[in-house]
This record gives C-alpha cells, sequence and structure tokens, in this order.
C-alpha cells in the first residue's frame, strides 16, 4: 500500500508520518485541531470486505480530488457510523481547493473544536484493543463524544514495521 498512497497523496517513496510530521503518542489525549474538508466515498459492508472497500473508496478520493485540481492535504481516514453485521463508514482523503463531486464521491468536514485522540502502533488485528483502551480512557475522564469517530492511516498495511493509526472521537 505504500507505493499506492504515495502515488495517490504526491509524495514519492516519503512516508506518510514523515510528510506530516505527526507526534506517536499512545495514551489517550484532548488535542484542539481546526475542521478539514474532506473528499470521502460511503462505505456498507462486512467486516471482511472493508480492506477492499477502503483501498476502492481510497482509489475514487484521489482520482476525484486529483482530476478537480484540488490537493490531497492529509492522510487517508474513515469514518465510522455503525457497528454490526454490517459496517456504516465513509473512507477518503482531506484536501484544499475545489472539489468536483462524482456520483460516489462528495465532499464532506472532518469536525475540528476539542478531540480526544490517541495513537495505535502496531498491527490491524489489534486496533480493537486501542479502541477499546480509549473508550475506557473516554469513560474514566466522563468525556462523551459528540460525532462519528475516525481513523487516519499513517502508515500503510504493506510498510514494513507497525502500522501507525490515529484516532479521533469529537468532544462537546
Amino acid at each position: 500500500m505504500r507505493s499506492s498512497l504515495a502515488t495517490m497523496t504526491g509524495r514519492g517513496g516519503a512516508s506518510m508520518t514523515d510528510a506530516i510530521g505527526t507526534r506517536h503518542a499512545t495514551t489517550p489525549e484532548i488535542v484542539e485541531l481546526p475542521e478539514r474538508r474532506a473528499a470521502v466515498v460511503g462505505i456498507d459492508g462486512r467486516v471482511d470486505e472493508l480492506p477492499r472497500l477502503m483501498g476502492e473508496a481510497f482509489g475514487l478520493t484521489a482520482q476525484t480530488i486529483n482530476e478537480s485540481g484540488a490537493v490531497i492535504a492529509g492522510p487517508p481516514f474513515a469514518r465510522y457510523y455503525g457497528f454490526g453485521e454490517r459496517i456504516q463508514a465513509e473512507a477518503g482523503f482531506p484536501f484544499s481547493g475545489t472539489l468536483v463531486p462524482t456520483d460516489r464521491v462528495r465532499e464532506t468536514v472532518l469536525p475540528g473544536g476539542r478531540l480526544a485522540t490517541t495513537t495505535h502502533v502496531g498491527s490491524y488485528e489489534e486496533l480493537a484493543q486501542a479502541w477499546d483502551r480509549a473508550a475506557a480512557w473516554m469513560r474514566e475522564h466522563a468525556l462523551t463524544s459528540t460525532g462519528a469517530p475516525w481513523e487516519c492511516y499513517l502508515t500503510g498495511p504493506d510498510e514494513p514495521g507497525p502500522s501507525i493509526t490515529e484516532i479521533f472521537w469529537p468532544l462537546d
């Protein structure tokens, strides 16, 4: 995935982490971030379909951003709206410039303001444990999410070393 992410973002062989200067804290914390415009494709599928569906979404959104003359402005992400037998989500990229939507790609906003966040460094198979630890931390600190959480993928699944994924929850 490194080569495909590098191609999509126009960053050559550079690591997504290096390109955006991300910290790698694994302890949950509260941060203040600006809202970001993003191009996304809706996803509704089983857990075992997510890698394929997200790959398609990332490819379509990157293509639409590039064809619109806009610029990818951050790592790929997936925002989750429903978990169960099927997962409802949207996946894509933040961008700057003007997006020309298509029948599948639309514009949305990743909320800014106060966010709870944690960074998972490890395999995708262990990611659910990071979500559980962060949710417990939020309960311990009496924090309530005000919207759908999302993951930012700072490394691709084919890159050497552990995967790095940031998880965000908007707060009141």
